[in-house]
């Protein structure tokens, strides 16, 4: 019986140290008040930024299909048409100019270059004509003047290097000098020491530049070895268009 009443009055001793330190209170109505407000504009960031996100990709997706079917479009009308020719080009921009003409070289093995109209692509429109062997301004203006030569030369190792050129000269009353003179002038060399006997060597002169013409005036197309010439069409030829009149 006594150690029953030591350790009652031990328990009623100790029941004033052990108190409660912590207060568990209601939380306030005001931060209940800002963490819906905080959560609700979370809530409308996110759903403007998956709006802008899904139309940006919605636009950039709808333009890669725009330029795919351009680029289709423009595959299948090139293909409907087949492969245009440079020659062909020329004779469309042509039919857009107030004058043209498109020379190809004879193939007979003539001293010098002799020049056909009407043959595959050649042609000519607008007054400007080829008489003589000399193409022949009919007004003045501006013209594009060019042309082109195509070689095909075996070398010969006794002969050494040569030197093959293309000219284009020019003919006219209004100049101060009744002599031709060169409008364009193209020069290659061939044949060095490094090319074998015999091995066949194929060099292109190209010309071509815009002049101011005036009527009467000739060109004329010349090289200085015909021998070496490759007479196809689409390799050697001359010709002018007048991109405008004298103003």
């Amino acid at each position: 019986m006594q150690n029953y009443h030591i350790t009652e009055d031990l328990e009623a001793g100790m029941g004033g140290v052990y108190q409660a330190t912590v207060q568990s209170g209601k939380p306030s109505r005001l931060s209940w008040a800002w963490k819906i407000v905080g959560a609700i504009f979370l809530i409308a960031l996110c759903s403007v930024a998956s709006v802008g996100i899904a139309w940006y990709f919605m636009n950039h997706i709808q333009g890669e299909r725009i330029s795919a079917l351009g680029r289709a479009a423009e595959l299948q009308s090139s293909s409907e048409q087949g492969p245009v020719h440079p020659q062909h080009m020329l004779a469309q921009t042509a039919n857009n100019t107030k004058a043209a003409i498109h020379l190809h070289v004879s193939g007979n093995d003539d001293s010098s270059l002799r020049w056909v109209n009407d043959v595959d692509q050649s042609f000519e429109i607008g007054g400007l004509k080829l008489e003589n062997n000399e193409i022949v301004i009919p007004s003045d203006g501006l013209y594009f003047v060019y042309g082109q030569a195509s070689y095909e030369v075996h070398c010969d190792s006794s002969e050494g290097g040569q030197e093959l050129s293309y000219e284009i000269s020019w003919f006219s009353n209004a100049a101060p000098s009744a002599d031709r003179k060169y409008l364009l002038n193209g020069v290659k060399s061939v044949c060095q020491a490094s090319v074998k006997k015999d091995e066949a060597v194929f060099e292109v002169i190209y010309l071509g530049a815009v002049f101011r013409l005036y009527k009467g005036d000739k060109l004329s197309a010349e090289t200085n070895n015909r021998t070496y010439i490759d007479a196809q069409s689409s390799k050697t030829f001359f010709g002018v268009f007048q991109l405008a009149h004298a103003s």
